[in-house]
């Protein structure tokens, strides 16, 4: 008994002398823990001031100031429920706490819950009409409702009054700055440095604007890197860890690495190194790890691009510009069967089945042929299922040549495919030599003369695009849409890219890397073309993506007309508005387009032409022949065939005036030059 109390006793001592030990190894008090948390914060490390925080209220539960660093961390962290209650908490307990009202209000308007916002501050403006703090947080909500020039108009008036605080002129110069009034923006921006001279924000405030109003101008925008490099060295060195002049420079160095059109890879790495930095410090912004990803693929880095796709996609599954890109990196660079891969595709072939019977069932499409491209095994049900109900017979059959090959004992296969055989063997296509039947398959020769279309990439409206390729993304998925209409024809993937580097010559940014329409650059588009009919319409526009919004303007212009023929103005949000989008536009390009073909074949009594079912003939459709421009006559329609017809001239001896290769059209000339919206 005595040893068990013994033993007991030196437990204690020795808990005793560890509480000891450790209470003069860290600061002893919540006051402590408190300026610890102050200090930290104010040199930007939040992950760190947080501990701090927390310590200081497990010491003392009604430190209010303990609360707010709490709460103005958390909401720096992206821990938006954390620093919500946090400042409520505040609230409740000091109704008139005006950083806990700041700190919460810009948060509502962050997460677009501005009539609490409104609700919150209007009182309080009335009690307290010159609070600068107050009165810069009305700015922030007039200029998130829309009312930029009504903050401006209020907020330089208080400047005015109260002979130019620092904190408003701040306000004012970013004011300035998005409404793209660079002057005033850097008189306002020099009255604060001039007042806050060791605030990092200010210096990277310049550095922003000398970028932002120089970003649609590249020659001006190159040269004014080493002043933006210099202003961005000066607020690091006052704060190392400043976030927002960190992500700045990783921008300024993805302009350096191309600013001669080709990667340059030092100042890509040093980008890199940065992005690599800031998505470990703050893992809940998607912004870090997308473009962490994109660096990571443009340098070789597929493992690290790989994780942060997927990781950028777990924080925001809508962002279809995001998930394209993941894509594509996917179908480049990863195999068939890795994880990511199926994964991508697993979701493309469920917002199939979602969307192929409802009002969106057009854009359907587009998610099984992407599901197929990643996952081509997982859907081939519904692709037969598909072929079949669009009547694209010579994929259904080529799909139940394979299929059976992998069951020839499944007689409901052996069955589809004879009847599908039959029907085939029955078209007009058939017998007049456009496709073979062999064991492996049907051979198809495509003779469409449909008109062709070039599409450059977009522009973005706005400096820094949150997606910095997603103008080329944009692009890239009309390309891909358009590709699977029968009524327009694209450049062939080498003809696209010898094109593409060809106008990149002239026209390109160092930072999206976009080669945006120009109508200097047109004279490119036919540089392989000696003997081939020239690419007549080209498809551009620009771009606005935010908060999960596309924001598309794009027109199609018409090179022998010298002028856009149609244009439309479209958005979308949110899941599956990146095929919605670009199924609409498709379609508008489709209408706007003529319906071109070509004589193929001069018969006894008969020609055979390129168009039929697939581009828009009808039975009762009356044909018009062309040459150079010449109306010489028409014809009506004998047989319809999927993708050509027979035609009976209506002129007597047509035989002489009509010649294989004349152009045949359904729609006069003069009806392309109607605009669309």
């Amino acid at each position: 008994m005595r040893l068990v109390i013994l033993f007991r006793l030196k437990n204690k001592i020795l808990c005793f002398l560890a509480i000891i030990v450790s209470i003069s190894l860290s600061p002893e008090t919540a006051i402590d823990q408190l300026e610890l948390g102050k200090e930290k914060m104010a040199n930007g490390d939040c992950r760190k001031a947080i501990v701090n925080f927390q310590n200081a209220l497990r010491l003392n539960p009604n430190s209010l100031e303990s609360k707010l660093g709490y709460a103005h961390c958390s909401k720096t962290l992206g821990s938006i429920n954390d620093a919500k209650r946090a400042y409520n908490e505040i609230l409740n307990r000091d109704q008139k706490n005006f950083e806990a009202i700041i700190g919460l209000s810009e948060l509502q308007i962050e997460l677009d819950e501005k009539t609490a916002v409104a609700e919150r501050l209007g009182p309080f403006l009335e009690e307290f009409p010159n609070h600068t703090g107050l009165r810069i947080l009305e700015a922030q909500y007039l200029q998130s409702i829309n009312k930029k020039d009504l903050a401006i108009f209020k907020l330089s008036q208080l400047s005015s009054k109260l002979n130019f605080p620092a904190d408003v002129e701040r306000m004012l110069a970013e004011l300035y700055m998005s409404s793209g009034k660079w002057k005033l923006a850097e008189e306002s921006l020099s009255r604060y440095i001039s007042q806050s001279p060791s605030d990092a924000y200010g210096f990277y405030l310049y550095a922003k604007i000398l970028l932002f109003k120089n970003y649609f101008n590249v020659d001006n925008l190159v040269n004014s890197l080493d002043e933006v490099n210099s202003n961005l060295q000066n607020a690091l060195n006052l704060e190392p860890k400043h976030e927002l002049s960190r992500l700045l420079l990783v921008h300024v160095k993805m302009i350096e690495a191309y600013k001669n059109g080709n990667l340059q890879t030092e100042p890509l790495e040093k980008a890199f190194r940065l992005i690599y930095e800031l998505a470990r410090e703050f893992p809940e912004k998607k912004y870090y790890h997308s473009l962490e990803a994109s660096l990571g693929e443009e340098l070789g880095r597929n493992e690290f691009s790989e994780y942060h796709y997927k990781r950028a996609l777990q924080l925001d599954d809508l962002d279809e510009i995001g998930r394209f890109e993941a894509e594509e990196f996917a179908l480049k660079l990863l195999k068939s069967e890795s994880k990511m891969r199926r994964e991508l595709g697993e979701y493309r072939k469920e917002r199939y089945l979602s969307e192929k019977h409802s009002l969106y069932f057009k854009s359907s499409k587009f998610h099984l042929l992407r599901a197929r491209d990643l996952t081509p095994m997982s859907v081939r049900g519904e692709l037969l299922e598909s072929y079949d109900l669009s009547g694209d017979s010579i994929s259904f059959i080529n799909l139940l040549l394979k299929l059976r090959e992998e069951d020839p004992t499944n007689f409901k296969l052996q069955n589809k495919l004879e009847f599908a055989i039959l029907s085939l063997k029955k078209s007009l296509e058939f017998r007049e030599g456009l496709f073979e039947i062999k064991e492996k398959g049907i051979v198809h020769n495509p003779i469409s003369s449909s008109p062709e279309v070039y599409v450059f990439d977009l522009e973005s409206r706005v400096p820094f695009p949150e997606h910095y390729p997603a103008g080329r993304l944009l692009a890239k998925a009309l390309r891909y849409e358009m590709r699977h209409l029968y009524q327009i024809r694209m450049p062939a993937d080498s003809e696209y890219l010898t094109i593409r580097n060809a106008v990149k010559e002239s026209n390109f940014h160092p930072f999206s890397k976009t080669v945006p329409f120009s109508v200097e650059s047109l004279q490119n588009l036919d540089i392989l073309r000696n003997n081939k009919p020239k690419i007549r319409y080209v498809l551009h526009g620009n771009y606005k993506f935010e908060n999960d919004v596309i924001d598309l303007q794009m027109s199609l212009y018409d090179r022998n007309s010298s002028k856009d023929i149609g244009t439309w103005k479209t958005s979308q949000k949110g899941r599956d508005s990146l095929p919605a989008l670009v199924t609409r536009i498709s379609e508008n390009v489709k209408r706007a387009l003529p319906i071109e073909g070509r004589i193929l074949k001069i018969k006894e009594t008969e020609v055979l032409i390129s168009l039929g079912k697939i581009d828009g003939l009808k039975s009762n459709s009356k044909v018009q022949f062309e040459r150079k421009g010449v109306l010489l006559m028409e014809g009506e329609v004998v047989e319809l065939g999927n993708e050509v017809s027979i035609i009976k001239p209506s002129k007597r001896g047509w035989e002489k005036d009509l010649a294989t290769g004349d152009f045949v059209t359904t729609r006069p000339i003069g009806d392309t030059d109607s605009k669309s919206k």
